[in-house]
């Protein structure tokens, strides 16, 4: 396609009888554009463009408008807006993209650069990273090979390690990878930063963390947190991706294939040598240097029963370890299991399920003492709101209090979401909702939005689910419908 003055400047060049390849020369374009375009008349190349990329020159200064306010927003962002505005609109998107480009390079309003922004050092010892990796390699046949990789970091001092195999990882493969990382280690950190592997997680949907049962299993033996983050996300888990990408192009760019113990013995050389000695541009220290700090704060991580973390199952909201008794938060059910595990002069109490920490005790001397509660944390502000706004219902009262005590790492986000409904339901229909989940004993948003979804229909609720878990809600719905009609 070419623009209305390049083809009138194209018959110009006609009338004043220059050949075909000269006017093509002068004008920058393709043979096969000049030669499409030699004999059309005005009124063809003008119903052509109507149906082509220049029929957005209409909608030019909006769009302008648009970039002004917003220089950062996003190009698909911009052609939803377009058709909010202007539903007859029919242009393919990526006709639509190149437009923008250009028009971005014309008026000068292009996308500002990404901002890196630093993140906050973590004490030593808190935290880990862990993720996986492929790479093919030529075997000494010369067949390609194809291998997988396992790595680990530790967050502040960059220690690292990687486990090659020969087959994709599987769950009791990753635990195995663990038990050999954090013996390389010689312990592990509080808490460990992975993406949503299907290996390790099932599902995680607004904290309702579904782990894959060996690997559960495998949490509860070794008693470090799980923090889930997106597939990539630098900000969070920057660390171990550099690890990855060393891994690739540092040790095994270049190296043929020999056996699969070769390769694990010829990493961990490479390990003590340059992938632990080399100075990290950050720290300018190595992690070779930097470890000592970090290896005292490790948690031991014992090959056999471990008499320092123990699960244990509260008794009137209070548990006793080692001839004390500590009183737990009144909101911990009695027979929900927690796991207890100490820590210098420390006792952590954890959900065993979940891993979410509970609380944390001083431990006194000697036996026979009762440790009460720390002072509760404030209220987070928005749930002080919500609460405020229905002081004077019943009914979503006590949603509200079920629903901290369902989803007590979560709330911000629960409540969050309540108050964007309020936006498209009435109060009455938002009360006959949380009346449903008190009478269900599901004090959640995502059963909320799906009776409102069962009740109210789909084409409001598409209008603030996310396209992606819309068929869980939707299929939630269902169901509350079969309930409500066999009730």
């Amino acid at each position: 396609m070419i623009s209305k003055e390049t083809y009138d400047k194209l018959q110009e060049y006609k009338a004043l009888g220059l050949s075909r390849l000269k006017a093509t020369e002068k004008l920058g374009i393709s043979y096969n554009t000049s030669y499409k375009w030699w004999n059309k008349s005005y009124d063809e190349f003008l119903e052509f463009q109507k149906q082509h990329e220049f029929v957005l020159d209409n909608y030019r200064q909006y769009i302008i408008e648009m970039l002004k306010l917003c220089p950062q927003m996003n190009n698909t962002l911009i052609l939803q807006r377009l058709h909010e505005q202007f539903p007859d609109l029919e242009v393919p998107a990526s006709t639509f993209y190149r437009y923008l480009r250009r028009l971005r390079e014309q008026t000068g309003l292009s996308k500002p650069p990404r901002k890196g922004a630093i993140r906050d050092e973590v004490q030593p010892g808190y935290e880990g990273q862990a993720d996986f990796g492929q790479y093919v390699m030529k075997s000494m046949y010369g067949n390609n090979i194809r291998m997988y990789f396992f790595c680990m970091v530790l967050a502040y001092s960059r220690m690292r390690f990687a486990y090659f195999s020969a087959d994709p990882f599987d769950t009791k493969k990753t635990v195995e990878a663990h038990r050999y990382a954090f013996r390389y280690f010689g312990g592990r950190p509080q808490m460990m930063v992975y993406d949503q592997d299907r290996i390790m997680v099932v599902s995680e949907n607004m904290g309702d963390v579904i782990f894959v049962k060996e690997f559960e299993d495998y949490i509860k033996e070794t008693g470090f947190s799980v923090y889930l983050c997106k597939g990539y996300d630098p900000q969070t888990k920057g660390r171990v991706e550099k690890v990855v990408d060393a891994v690739k192009h540092e040790f095994l760019d270049g190296r043929i294939y020999c056996g699969i113990d070769q390769l694990n013995c010829a990493c961990l050389e490479w390990l003590d040598r340059e992938g632990n000695g080399r100075i990290n541009g950050y720290t300018k220290k190595t992690p070779r240097e930097m470890f000592p700090t970090e290896y005292g704060k490790l948690i031991k991580v014992y090959e056999k029963p471990n008499t320092d973390v123990v699960v244990i199952t509260p008794y009137h909201s209070a548990i006793e370890y080692h001839g004390n008794h500590y009183k737990l938060p009144e909101d911990v059910p009695d027979d929900e299991r927690v796991r207890v595990e100490r820590y210098d002069n420390t006792l952590l109490v954890y959900h065993a399920l979940t891993n979410d920490l509970i609380c944390k005790f001083e431990i006194p001397e000697g036996t026979g003492s009762v440790v009460s509660l720390p002072k509760p944390e404030k209220a987070l502000s928005i749930e002080q709101e919500l609460h405020e706004f229905y002081a004077d219902d019943e009914v979503a009262t006590e949603f509200l209090v079920s629903l901290r005590k369902q989803k007590p790492r979560y709330v911000y986000p629960q409540c969050d979401r309540l108050r964007r409904l309020q936006k498209y339901y009435t109060a009455e229909q938002i009360r006959l909702g949380m009346q449903h989940c008190n009478q269900v004993g599901i004090c959640t948003m995502m059963e909320l939005s799906s009776y409102l979804l069962y009740r109210y229909g789909e084409d409001t609720a598409r209008k603030y689910l996310k396209h992606s878990t819309y068929k869980h809600y939707l299929q939630r719905a269902m169901e509350i419908k079969e309930e409500q009609n066999n009730g």
